[in-house]
């Protein structure tokens, strides 16, 4: 009996469990159709509560509003609750730039996320199926990827989404309704050619089970189950490689020690790259395997201040022996210009609050060796004083130093990353670098035998 198996598929990776409350999603379609009747005869053994869930993508008119109608007189024929929403995905799609597909599944997980949250409910299950996860892993073997995409749909994803019917073939689900007497209706662009999965589902899928395997479907699904165990367990080995590879970690970035990741072997540094990215985007999407492979060469490429940009807003930068992985942060700017020499100044854009003071040079006066501390010949200061970014062609005159040096060259020097060096305050008198502050002061402002006045300024 088919119900029997999906309550053995449910058993077996433990989808559900008694008194859940799930949102079952239905288009309509047999799968889903399907999955709402069965889970509808499984309610009292589990004690489940169940939401149908219909979502109208505006793409195809009049025919998926009556779908959505079907699935409501679906609901109130077995007394559940309906929820019901609709979405321009065309339009969604030109605002966000992605594939209509890709749009079409962000909007869907967006309005079951949001039943799950106003139910308070546990799970949300969908109709994939058997037939559906052949098909995922043919398509992305068609696309190229590695073993977690061989993997297919996972029966659970996150704790929350299920696939109850996941190893159930579409076929024996058809038929089930067909000797039931179930109603369905079929998405007509379901027997279109303008996706890839449709080409494979209506062309490729039948001359591979008519010509080479009749059981082609299970097949795939056997092997896509081994795949995603093994891919598991290589993560579960990423992980504690990953750790040890991890210098820091914050919400904001993290840094990969290059030396101890090039000790690894190039499939594990590839998996504990991935996990680095996945540790600050949450997840995996539209990284690829190209990305991956720059990386790669991020890695085994010596030299300062290399960096490449990913999908998601992630920047790779190479600092040295260091791999910085982090979100992009909005370049901040700033220029503060006074006429008198202010008390202090709070520099709110890179946080940091800048002091002043004046001292009179005597014989109990000492210097302090703060790097964060700057003293100067009060003589040498022209106004406007200044506080400001840094930008290219700035030049100072170390101190120390005979003749001036591009501020550039300083950073990379003292080896700062460039991603940081726009947020290092510099202090000007007029057009003269007094002061890289936190680092070196001009030659020209250092403190003298002649001095007999002294600006002291501190950074913190």
């Amino acid at each position: 009996m088919l119900i029997a198996k999906v309550r053995d598929t449910i058993k077996k990776y433990g989808m559900i469990e008694k008194g859940d409350r799930i949102v079952v999603g239905v288009s309509g379609g047999p799968d889903s159709v399907f999955l709402l009747h069965a889970l509808n005869d499984l309610r009292t053994e589990f004690n489940l509560s169940l939401i149908v869930a219909c979502l109208d993508h505006c793409i195809r008119g009049n025919e998926s509003r009556m779908e959505c109608e079907f699935v409501e007189n679906l609901a109130k024929t077995l007394n559940l609750p309906f929820e019901f929403h609709s979405v321009d995905v065309p339009a969604v799609k030109k605002i966000q730039r992605l594939s209509t597909q890709e749009t079409a599944r962000n909007v869907r997980y967006d309005f079951f996320l949001d039943i799950l949250k106003r139910y308070e409910a546990h799970k949300v299950a969908s109709g994939h199926n058997a037939d559906d996860q052949a098909e995922t892993v043919l398509m992305r073997m068609i696309r190229g990827t590695g073993l977690s995409g061989l993997s297919g749909v996972p029966p659970i994803r996150d704790g929350v989404f299920i696939r109850p019917l996941i190893e159930i073939q579409r076929s024996d689900i058809e038929d089930y309704l067909q000797k039931n007497c179930i109603q369905y209706i079929i998405d007509s662009s379901n027997k279109e050619d303008i996706y890839l999965r449709n080409k494979i589902r209506n062309s490729l899928m039948p001359i591979l089970t008519n010509d080479y395997n009749p059981r082609i479907v299970q097949n795939l699904v056997r092997t896509a189950d081994i795949l995603r165990k093994e891919d598991e367990f290589l993560n579960g080995i990423a992980s504690v490689f990953f750790s040890r590879s991890c210098l820091h970690k914050s919400d904001e970035s993290m840094a990969l020690d290059i030396p101890r990741l090039m000790e690894f072997q190039e499939p594990l540094q590839m998996r504990v790259l991935r996990k680095a990215i996945e540790s600050q985007c949450g997840d995996l999407k539209r990284i690829g395997f190209k990305h991956i492979e720059s990386l790669m060469d991020l890695l085994s490429h010596d030299g300062p201040n290399r960096s490449i940009h990913l999908p998601g807003g992630i920047v790779a930068e190479r600092r040295y022996n260091e791999l910085m992985i982090q979100k992009k942060a909005e370049e901040k700017l700033f220029h503060y210009s006074f006429y008198e020499i202010p008390q202090h100044v709070i520099l709110e854009e890179i946080g940091k609050k800048v002091q002043f003071q004046t001292v009179q040079r005597n014989e109990n006066f000492r210097m302090d060796l703060d790097p964060n501390s700057a003293f100067m010949d009060f003589s040498e200061i022209r106004f406007p004083i200044i506080i400001r970014s840094f930008k290219e062609g700035d030049r100072f005159q170390p101190m120390g130093m005979e003749g001036t040096k591009k501020l550039k060259k300083f950073f990379v020097d003292k080896k700062i990353p460039r991603s940081i060096r726009r947020q290092i305050p510099l202090l000007t008198f007029g057009d003269l670098m007094a002061w890289v502050m936190g680092y070196r002061i001009d030659h020209r402002v250092r403190v003298k035998e002649s001095t007999r006045k002294i600006l002291e300024v501190k950074i913190s």
